[in-house]
């Protein structure tokens, strides 16, 4: 059978303190990023990351050096998405700034333990093992790869964003199908051989909420 990759997200909630200077210090190496690669015309991470790395590493040696990395990913990507914009007059800016409580990380710079469900970050100072908020919903995720994560900072606490993905084999095709109609007070759905209707009472609920 042939295989499709399926590629999902889930957001976990973090329990447990984080350093806050890691997004202050990210959002600094990737502001500076930006500067220089838009100065210079640079959409290469490759690029990118062999003009900066040497001196980013000597300016944050108690950071990880994983955080450089996904740092000139990141600008990469805003460099191109800031430039496609601007061709198009969306943006009035002159140059793009990063201004999220985001700090992208790679499988170097976290890890997830599906049974204690917990998740350890690497910080200036050592990795950092938080809990994750977890529900039925996650359990799915057990049996995915693990991909890049995205550490967020909102107004009620810190998230982590993980990506996941699993190749699933896709059913041969047989000629069949199922045709669906969604309808305002109706589900209709049926194939060559039988249709049936479901009423909904959709108009009479919405119409009274």
């Amino acid at each position: 059978m042939p295989l499709e990759t399926v590629k999902l997200t889930a957001g976990f909630k973090l329990d447990g303190p984080l350093p806050r200077s890691l997004f202050s210090t990210y959002r600094e190496i990737v502001n500076h990023l930006l500067d220089y690669a838009w100065a210079k015309g640079i959409t290469s991470f490759k690029r990118l990351k062999a003009e900066k790395y040497g001196e980013l590493r000597m300016k944050y040696p108690s950071l990880p050096s994983h955080y450089i990395y996904t740092a000139c990913q990141m600008a990469c990507s805003i460099c191109k998405s800031f430039r496609k914009l601007k061709r198009r007059g969306l943006v009035k800016a002159e140059k793009p700034f990063f201004k999220k409580q985001v700090v992208m990380l790679d499988d170097h710079l976290f890890s997830l333990d599906f049974e204690s469900w917990e998740t350890s970050i690497a910080g200036e100072n050592g990795r950092v093992k938080l809990k994750l908020l977890h529900g039925t919903y996650h359990e799915k995720f057990k049996e995915m790869k693990i991909g890049q994560a995205w550490l967020v900072k909102s107004e009620d606490g810190f998230y982590l964003k993980v990506a996941f993905s699993k190749a699933v084999e896709l059913a041969e095709l047989n000629g069949r199908a199922i045709a669906v109609d969604v309808n305002e007070n109706n589900v209709a759905f049926g194939s060559m051989e039988r249709v049936r209707n479901v009423e909904t009472g959709e108009r009479a609920v919405r119409t009274a909420y």
